[in-house]
């Protein structure tokens, strides 16, 4: 018996000591069956072709270029040396890893490749059968998800900021839902982002880097409220969430895809392979029949990305609306009038209003509720504790009880339904030359093509307030009496930044063009100033600039500069006008006035009618009435 209770002692110990030394027994070590149901899953992924199938595509990220299928993204992503460049290769060595024990791949992924490549597992078991026993417990993994407890998933598009160019257009990303985190606990959610691993203070060098693709482009998981702080804090960007219409099964199998996405990277353009391109690809993942990316041949525009998610899967159910701090506050200080304004100084400053502003008590509350606005702001640009300001000016502004209530609340049109970014303008138009002895004219007809983004005219929900981004644009004119076609322009940008300057915040407005003009020709302008806004019509804004150009025209340089006037207005939401005068000195030469006018009609959503005035030199004017239809491009 003695001999008995001992074995069985020997037993046990023998047991637990060998679960002890191979504590992932169950994940790494794999039956005789289970190596001879692997070389049954090869033979009959090849008899399948399963590297052809459309979401196998999608999981590599590959794309179908000239010399085959090739995915941009490198590293982790891939088991097979080539296989960023063999979705074959790639498939049927997938498979092999998925059974196999090796402890260099395990120590690559630091897990083994099934519980790496959750997504590629959940497909292939699908399309080959896997059998229960074929499944590794990866606990890691299944607890970090149950953490998450994801159940749907949105698309949040951050308002753009021109003085920021690295979003100049927006920016796109993904937020995780945990239902669990509603009625304003949403915070807690997490993001998912797609970015250039980028140092923005390299300048210039920032702007070529990142038009050539010398970034990578990586994927993180962030905390919600860390993308809140940034964009809707800091950076004063409004964000529009809409949510997609998965079934929780394909937000699982997202999240598992994203964990694949982990380490990977692949070269970000700033204009194609951007934010908005890649994450359009990963919802391709899900549903491969979407089809989502391939609506862009050029230019990959965040809010672009947007309305192609709309139009073309019916994914979006609802939009949800966040207003930055910003926005809120200039939304208040607008509507301050001039006395009201120098009040706020005091209210920031003193906490408190003098009795010299002989302020109505509206218009005080109206100064305090602005001034708590603007020190938020502070508080998160500085980093500061301003409660106790805040508290002040709050108490201040409850003794004079709730006469605002009543104020008008500004209402934000959603981007997507803002024009689409590249456009086609078609018109006919007469310039008019003055001479000595009489005023010929010269009727012509225009086409013109513009792969971006929006006039300073256009109604600007959607892109930055009273700006104007012109990127690749050509004109050509068809001259009716000389019977010729000739190039008027190519414009390689032109940029126009009215940041208005307020009673507290003293913004830099900017603007930079650089054409070539007939005869190829160079023209460049470029200049800074202050713009500041006034409670007239929809919005009305007048800018100041300090200017200097250089043009070559015939067979001479010129240099100018001198001051410009900028007035743009909306007096409806359908109607912009813009005019600007500006004088140039000229070293040497004669100096000449420049006027420019130019009034936009939206139609509807895409259409819009333009009408153009300039004179040029003193000597020409050119007035011209098109046609605008913005499209995708």
């Amino acid at each position: 018996m003695h001999a008995t209770v001992r074995n069985l002692v020997l037993l046990s110990v023998f047991i637990l000591s060998y679960q002890f030394q191979t504590p992932l027994a169950r994940g790494f070590s794999f039956s005789a069956q289970t190596i001879a149901d692997k070389e049954i899953y090869l033979k009959k992924a090849t008899k399948l072709e399963l590297w052809k199938d459309p979401q196998w595509i999608r999981l590599g990220h590959y794309e179908n270029k000239i010399s085959g299928y090739e995915s941009s993204f490198r590293g982790p992503l891939f088991i097979d040396e080539f296989g960023f460049k063999s979705p074959k290769d790639e498939l049927l060595k997938t498979i092999e890893a998925f059974f196999s024990e090796s402890k260099e791949l395990s120590a690559k992924y630091k897990r083994h490749p099934q519980c790496q490549f959750l997504a590629r597992r959940r497909w292939l078991g699908a399309r080959l059968g896997f059998e229960p026993t074929d499944y590794m417990v990866c606990e890691e993994r299944r607890d970090w998800k149950a953490s998450l407890n994801v159940k749907s998933v949105s698309i949040v598009f951050a308002a753009s900021d021109l003085s920021n160019p690295a979003s100049s257009f927006g920016h796109t990303f993904l937020k995780l839902v945990n239902p669990q985190n509603a009625r304003n606990k949403d915070l807690i959610d997490y993001g998912v982002n797609y970015a250039a691993n980028a140092d923005q203070s390299e300048g210039l060098f920032y702007a070529m880097k990142g038009l050539l693709g010398m970034y990578g482009g990586v994927f993180t998981m962030l905390p919600y409220h860390q993308k809140i702080r940034e964009y809707i804090n800091i950076e004063g960007r409004d964000i529009w969430e809409y949510p997609l219409s998965f079934n929780t099964d394909e937000v699982d199998f997202l999240v598992d895809h994203l964990l694949e996405m982990e380490n990977t990277s692949a070269p970000y353009y700033f204009f194609t392979g951007n934010c908005s391109y890649h994450i359009l690809r990963t919802l391709e993942v899900i549903r491969p029949k979407l089809d989502l990316a391939s609506a862009f041949t050029s230019f990959v525009i965040p809010i672009d990305t947007v309305k192609v998610v709309q139009r073309r899967s019916g994914l979006i159910k609802d939009r949800i609306f966040k207003k930055s701090l910003k926005t809120d506050y200039l939304e208040s200080y607008t509507h301050l009038d001039l006395l009201q304004k120098k009040a706020l100084d005091e209210a920031v400053d003193k906490l408190t209003i003098s009795a010299t502003y002989q302020l109505t008590p509206k218009e005080k509350a109206e100064v305090y509720e602005t001034a708590m606005k603007y020190t938020a702001i502070k508080a998160y640009r500085t980093g500061k504790d301003l409660d106790n300001d805040v508290y002040k000016l709050s108490s201040a502004r409850s003794l004079l009880g709730p006469i605002t209530a009543d104020s008008e609340i500004h209402t934000t049109q959603p981007p997507d339904e803002s024009h689409d970014s590249s456009a086609l303008y078609a018109g006919a138009g007469i310039l008019t030359e003055s001479t000595e002895n009489n005023i010929p004219q010269q009727k012509y007809y225009s086409l013109k093509f513009r792969s971006a983004f929006h006039d300073l005219e256009q109604p600007d929900f959607g892109a930055v307030h009273m700006s104007q981004t012109e990127l690749g644009g050509i004109n050509l004119r068809y001259y009716d009496e000389l019977k010729k076609f000739s190039l008027h322009k190519f414009t390689l940008l032109n940029l126009i930044n009215t940041n208005p300057v307020t009673q507290l915040d003293k913004n830099i407005s900017w603007k930079i063009r650089a054409e070539i003009v007939d005869q190829w020709s160079p023209d460049a302008e470029g200049g800074g100033g202050m713009s500041f806004d006034y409670n007239i019509g929809e919005a009305t804004r007048m800018s100041y600039f300090l200017v200097g150009r250089y043009w070559h025209q015939d067979e001479k340089d010129y240099l100018a500069g001198g001051p410009e006037i900028l007035f743009i207005t909306r007096p409806t939401k359908t109607i912009g006008f813009s005019t600007s005068l500006t004088y140039f000195g000229i070293l040497k030469n004669e100096a000449f006035f420049r006027v420019k006018s130019k009034i936009n009609y939206n139609v509807k959503q895409n259409y819009d009618l333009q009408l153009e005035a300039e004179n040029l030199l003193n000597k020409q004017v050119d007035v011209q009435f098109r046609i605008l239809k913005n499209f995708l491009f």
